[in-house]
Parts: C-alpha cells; sequence; structure tokens
C-alpha cells in the first residue's frame, strides 16, 4: 500500500496526536527559521502588496503557523493536510485548510503568492515527486516564491520510519525538485541541525531551509 494512503487511513491522525503538545507550545514568533523565511519574503519588494498576497502550507498540520503568520502580517493563508483531526482544528482557528495530500493540491492555478513545504516531503511517496513538484508549481503565480524545510542529504538516503513498520523516511536535497528548471532559482540554501538553527557536523542532523523564486 503506499505510503500517502497509510497517511489518509490512519497515520496523519496519529502523527497529529502525538506531536499536539510541542507544536501547540512552539513560539513561531521567534523559534522557526521557516516562519522568519516567510516574513521575510512578505516584506520584499518582488511581492505586490496592493493586493492580499496568498500562502499556501502543504502538510499544515493543525495550522498554527499559518495563523501565526496571518494575525502577524496580515495575508489570506491556505493549507492543505491529510489528518482530518488536524484540519478540524485549523478550520476551528480560521484557517482554510482542505483535506490532501501534496501530490493533489485542491486550489486553483496560478493562485499562490508562496507556497510553503515544512516537513512533509520526507514521508511522500517517491513515485509522487514528479507529480509534486507539478502540482506545487501549477498553483504558484509566475514570481512567486517556494520554501522549503525538510531532512537534507547531499545523496538520497531511505531509512525506516520509526512510528510504524513497513514506512519509509526518505532525505534527500529537495530543492532539487525545482531548481534544475530555468524557471526556478535558488536563493536561499541554509543548512543547519534539527533542533535548531546552528550548524552541525552530524550529517544525521541536518535540515535545511530553501528559499526559491518562480520567474517565468
Amino acid at each position: 500500500m503506499l505510503q500517502k494512503n497509510i497517511f489518509l487511513e490512519s497515520e496523519a491522525d496519529a502523527w497529529f496526536e502525538r506531536n499536539h503538545a510541542a507544536v501547540s507550545s512552539k513560539d513561531y514568533s521567534s523559534n522557526d527559521s521557516l516562519t522568519s523565511a516567510i516574513v521575510g519574503l512578505i516584506g520584499d519588494a518582488s511581492l505586490d502588496v496592493s493586493r492580499a498576497i496568498k500562502v499556501l502550507e502543504v502538510g499544515c498540520g493543525e495550522g498554527r503557523r499559518l495563523e501565526w503568520l496571518a494575525k502577524n502580517t496580515g495575508i489570506e493563508v491556505y493549507g492543505i493536510e491529510p489528518s482530518q483531526k488536524a484540519v478540524d482544528l485549523a478550520i476551528s482557528r480560521g484557517v482554510q485548510v482542505k483535506r490532501s495530500t501534496a501530490d493533489e493540491i485542491l486550489f486553483e492555478d496560478a493562485t499562490f503568492d508562496i507556497v510553503i513545504f515544512g516537513f512533509c516531503l520526507y514521508l511522500c511517496d517517491r513515485k509522487d515527486l514528479f507529480r509534486i513538484a507539478k502540482e506545487a508549481d501549477r498553483v504558484l503565480k509566475d514570481n512567486a516564491w517556494l520554501v522549503m524545510q525538510d531532512f537534507y542529504s547531499k545523496a538520497p538516503i531511505e531509512t525506516d520510519y520509526h512510528h510504524l513498520l513497513g514506512l519509509k523516511s526518505y532525505k534527500m536535497d529537495y530543492k532539487t525538485l525545482f531548481d534544475w528548471h530555468p524557471s526556478y532559482s535558488c536563493y536561499s540554501h541554509q543548512v543547519h541541525h534539527h533542533g535548531s538553527t546552528k550548524f552541525t557536523d552530524d550529517p544525521s542532523e541536518w535540515v535545511a531551509t530553501s528559499v526559491l523564486r518562480k520567474s517565468v
């Protein structure tokens, strides 16, 4: 069975329940490099602030990051998420979230100024990566931004997903899903420790935060 189907059936809700307390206590104003990157882009002259800036987070969980961004920057926030429990909680917070997976983004073409992938690609089926990239490109406007954070490795690595027997976790340089294409340029790529923004010499703890620009 595809990992996507297992997450839709049960594991996404299990992930939500395991991580709810930690997510609820997180300070997005000072302790989240992904949020900091997005705030920097919102203040950049490359985005047309004369109209509402629309941001989509793929794998948004219960919508805490999006809720913070909406309250503190005034942008319009949207998400997709496989956990129904997380979707229900996000909606109760005023975040517009649809239940789906990264290979099927249920929004119209050229809708978003920023698309976020925050720690979800490492659990996606490898056969879906082309479709995932295509879907993100489809919903991004021209001259828009893609912000990614995930486990990083110079070469692809497959390991067992320790929460459920039979599932896999994958590390790679996820920005390469996009920056091979002439329409995408990588403006920032920072490798740091999984639990902080500091560098580590331990490759098993590497996480990368990447900011890419789509310019057609």
